[in-house]
């Protein structure tokens, strides 16, 4: 039995919107039997719920709910990968903290930089993504190890079978197709992107994933910018590929970075075309590294035109030897090492709280008292408030106030230095469960 009583990640991705290696690693650590915590941060591109939902029998998503009423008893190992988030990892009384350095906090991330320093020095341990991100922690941190990104290979490989459905917007594309599977940001090279669909008009350029911090991109006939796909639909445009590309500028930011969309491509079998990645050129069999534009231009042709089962089955197999799998083993056995260094005897989980978190949807705006009550299991009992209450805040022009309507929504007590009253949001009802207190 592990002695990681569960791993819990604070609110900083949307669990199902755009991937990446927070989702991968938590969904793999509760694949090893390790209970994880995922607090959500709800993405804007999604409905909004509330509630604790059951991902599969280790992994809960906490969407917008306290987790504290499940953590009694339990001290957590905090995994965290927001810098900012530094200051509150503490709060969840960590049985040791975590920081996973994912990218340089220069250019796109600068607003990290006040935190960086301080949310490596102060975690028991610190994994990076590259070798740079990796020297930059050791200097602060000996607790720090080199983790690369990895591919999701039992998903990603049933695209270098080619059998999936076809998506309805590829139908009407025909090859050779050039892809890219990621967000759209200002570290994508626009031009070069351009340039490529500019000087191959007979090959199509797919783009899927959503515009991030751009607002325009470049218009050809055989450019399309399908947007964000469901993490579900990736394999099936990754199989209508005949090369991937990682078409990043140049800088301090992309240097750290290890592309996951490399070990997706891999996963997928196709041949792979990046500008001059650190990370990427350490495969030079299975990526063509381009030191400018013309040669990534050329290794495009380079791809298509030189490509043999050989190689193909070369990526597939170094994808399956990367997978998120093997890079969470290897994480939960320093983990555990730690914890057992500094004398760590943690209890598992009580069944009772882990029984406590079934899903829980969020609530309709108008439901009949019945329906609160089937939502709200396992919980047994309910009390709710007789009166509707609302939230509010009173201010002047130097004082400030908030609370809850003490008179069931018909009055609220100003005191002698607030000229003004401010309604938040709507009527609410107090609630109270076996396990929780809540005003909804």
């Amino acid at each position: 039995m592990s002695n990681i009583a569960c791993i819990l990640y604070p609110p900083t991705l949307d669990y199902r919107y755009l991937v990446q290696r927070p989702q991968q690693l938590m969904t793999s650590f509760s694949e090893l039997n390790i209970p994880v915590y995922y607090l959500n941060n709800a993405s804007p591109h999604l409905p909004s719920v509330t509630g604790v939902e059951k991902i599969n029998d280790n992994f809960y998503l906490f969407n917008n709910v306290d987790p504290t009423p499940f953590l009694k008893g339990v001290r957590p190992v905090v995994y965290f990968s927001a810098p900012g988030q530094v200051d509150l990892v503490r709060q969840y009384n960590p049985s040791l903290v975590v920081f996973d350095s994912v990218d340089e906090p220069s250019d796109e991330f600068e607003a990290w930089q006040p935190y960086y320093q301080r949310a490596v020095l102060s975690s028991d341990l610190v994994f990076t993504t590259s070798e740079k991100l990796y020297q930059m922690a050791l200097g602060i941190n000996a607790n720090t190890y080199l983790v690369p990104n990895g591919c999701d290979y039992d998903y990603f490989s049933q695209a270098s079978t080619k059998s999936l459905p076809i998506p309805d917007d590829m139908a009407g594309i025909n090859g050779p197709i050039i892809g890219y599977i990621g967000v759209v940001a200002t570290w994508c090279d626009l031009e070069l992107i351009d340039r490529v669909a500019a000087t191959y008009p007979n090959y199509n350029l797919v783009m899927v994933g959503p515009l991030y911090n751009v607002n325009e991109v470049p218009q050809r006939p055989n450019l399309h910018w399908l947007g964000f796909k469901p993490y579900e639909q990736l394999a099936s445009y990754a199989q209508m590929f005949d090369v991937g590309i990682i078409p990043f500028k140049s800088s301090k930011m992309t240097d750290s970075v290890n592309p996951i969309k490399m070990w997706e491509y891999m996963g997928a079998g196709l041949p792979i075309v990046s500008t001059n990645i650190p990370e990427a050129s350490k495969y030079p069999d299975a990526v063509l590294c381009s030191e400018n534009a013309e040669i990534f231009i050329q290794n495009i042709n380079q791809a298509l035109f030189t490509e043999t089962p050989e190689k193909r089955q070369n990526r597939i197999n170094l994808a399956s030897a990367n997978s998120w799998q093997s890079r969470a083993q290897q994480i939960i056995n320093i983990i555990e090492n730690k914890l057992a260094e500094i004398g760590q005897d943690l209890t598992p989980i009580p069944e009772a709280t882990v029984e406590s978190l079934a899903y829980q949807p969020s609530f309709p705006n108008e439901v009949e008292y019945s329906h609160y009550v089937n939502r709200l299991a396992p919980f047994r009992k309910l009390r709710i408030s007789r009166r509707p209450f609302f939230r509010y805040s009173t201010y002047s022009f130097n004082n400030y106030g908030s609370g809850y309507s003490s008179e069931g929504g018909r009055r609220a007590n100003l005191g002698s230095s607030h000229r003004y009253l401010k309604v938040v949001g709507k009527a609410a009802y107090k609630f109270q469960t076996e396990r929780s207190r809540r005003t909804v």
